[in-house]
């Protein structure tokens, strides 16, 4: 849309009355549509949400929101995950968006694993130690008895 169509386009917001504004601050600011109708006080919230005038200033208000996107900081979208933060009407809303604000700030680094892989012929695995072929093995020697007696005993067979 040409710069010029959106300077002179009327703000349907100016048209709601004060519920539907409280609605479309709710929704503008993350909550669902059942906490932003609770928070409005509207009685019947699927006609709310699906109001012409409603859906129009919803519409506008995030175009103009986000026109100059382009000076959106790491700064704003910090203040904006924390403030639904504090608008989770959820135990599941909070989490994501705690997990959204760990993403952002880098809490979610990918861990790095080397793996190496040695192709041992049947020689090479024949001459190492019991200690080493354990080690190959992941296994560790806190499990493994390292020295002991055996007495062979025969068993009587019925």
């Amino acid at each position: 849309m040409p710069k010029e169509l959106q300077l002179t386009e009327r703000n349907p917001y100016t048209d709601l009355s004060l519920m539907q504004k409280n609605y479309v601050e709710a929704r503008l600011q993350g909550l669902s549509r059942a906490a932003a109708g609770r928070a409005s006080g509207a009685k019947n919230v699927g006609q709310l949400e699906h109001n012409p005038k409603v859906r129009a200033a919803i519409r506008y208000l995030i175009r103009e929101s986000t026109a100059n996107i382009k000076d959106l900081t790491k700064s704003d979208v910090m203040t904006g995950m924390l403030d639904a933060v504090e608008a989770a009407a959820t135990s599941a809303e909070l989490v994501m968006a705690w997990r959204e604000l760990g993403k952002l700030i880098g809490a979610y680094e990918p861990e790095r694993k080397i793996l190496e892989i040695h192709d041992y012929s049947q020689d090479e695995l024949r001459e190492l130690s019991d200690q080493d072929l354990l080690r190959l093995a992941g296994g560790r020697m806190k499990d493994v008895i390292d020295d002991a007696e055996f007495e062979e005993i025969e068993v009587p067979q019925n």
